[in-house]
């Protein structure tokens, strides 16, 4: 009996195993148009213009619904091509590190969507820990220091490309009115757009933008403690995975209208970025309908 019920364990053990490889390797997997594959395909596609969007998991769009893939179909046959450079967890000071790849690309529009994980790890000490931990910073995030990371990616971009730049502010982490990962994130989308002023570069609001969808429908959602994200993020992987369902099977579960699990999109919410986004690109690379 004993040695069946260790072998129920050890069988157990294996398929807890097997899953959680299983599922960060299709969550952590790079995006089919990422910098890397446009450095390697470049020479078959020399006459589009091309646009790098820079950014966390948001924009890399495994964990949240993929908002670079909904601008290539909306201008697919434009000559138009989206690269995707987000990569999952980035905070601003990591973005800073591998500016070389976007510049590589020769862009001709960047547009930057990153901080809601430097939010994140200001919502408390444990976060901000484990982000210096799980990241590599050589420091604890800071609203000061974000700004400072912002400067160093605008200029970067502005002395090694001739880009048209644009900074999107952040969504809001939950859907809460007042929760401290919604105040937090409108004051660092402040952050961004001083930045944008600053430095000379455009500014989507997409905070404000989602905030004012979210007062319109007088949303209050049944979470609202972004302090218990994990679980519901882990769950939400668990669900889009192993489960099959949606983004937006996700976020209707879990009562919100934009995000899914507090920090990332839903097709509605990923639709409002890759609208400014479009009408970005529209005005700085006009173009036939």
């Amino acid at each position: 009996m004993l040695r069946k019920i260790l072998l129920a364990l050890l069988v157990l053990a294996g398929t807890v195993v097997w899953l959680y490889v299983s599922v960060s390797g299709k969550a952590q997997k790079p995006p089919g148009n990422s910098p890397q594959w446009f450095a390697e395909n470049r020479a078959t596609d020399k006459k589009s213009k091309v646009v790098v969007c820079i950014g966390d998991s948001i924009t890399h769009g495994r964990v949240s619904h993929n908002y670079v893939d909904l601008l290539s179909k909306r201008f697919n046959g434009k000559d138009v091509v989206f690269i995707n450079a987000g990569i999952n967890g980035e905070l601003a000071w990591n973005v800073v590190q591998r500016l070389d790849a976007v510049i590589a690309c020769h862009p001709d529009v960047v547009t930057v969507l990153i901080g809601t994980n430097d939010v994140n790890a200001m919502l408390s000490e444990k976060n901000g820990r484990r982000a210096v931990t799980n990241m590599k910073l050589p420091q604890m995030p800071s609203r000061p220091w974000y700004l400072e990371n912002l400067r160093k990616i605008c200029t970067v971009l502005k002395a090694q490309t001739s880009a048209k730049i644009a900074l999107l502010s952040l969504p809001p982490i939950g859907e809460a009115p007042s929760s401290a990962g919604v105040l937090q994130s409108a004051q660092f989308s402040s952050v961004v757009r001083a930045a944008s002023a600053e430095q000379g570069v455009d500014y989507l609001p997409l905070n404000e933008t989602m905030a004012r969808y979210l007062a319109e429908k007088k949303h209050r959602p049944k979470l609202a403690d972004a302090a218990g994200y994990m679980p519901v993020m882990y769950k939400g992987i668990f669900s889009h995975f192993v489960l099959g369902k949606s983004f937006d099977e996700i976020a209707a579960a879990n009562g919100f209208l934009l995000v899914t699990d507090f920090l990332h999109l839903n097709s509605r919410g990923a639709a409002m970025a890759a609208d400014l986004i479009e009408g970005f690109v529209r005005e700085t690379l006009p173009m036939g309908d």
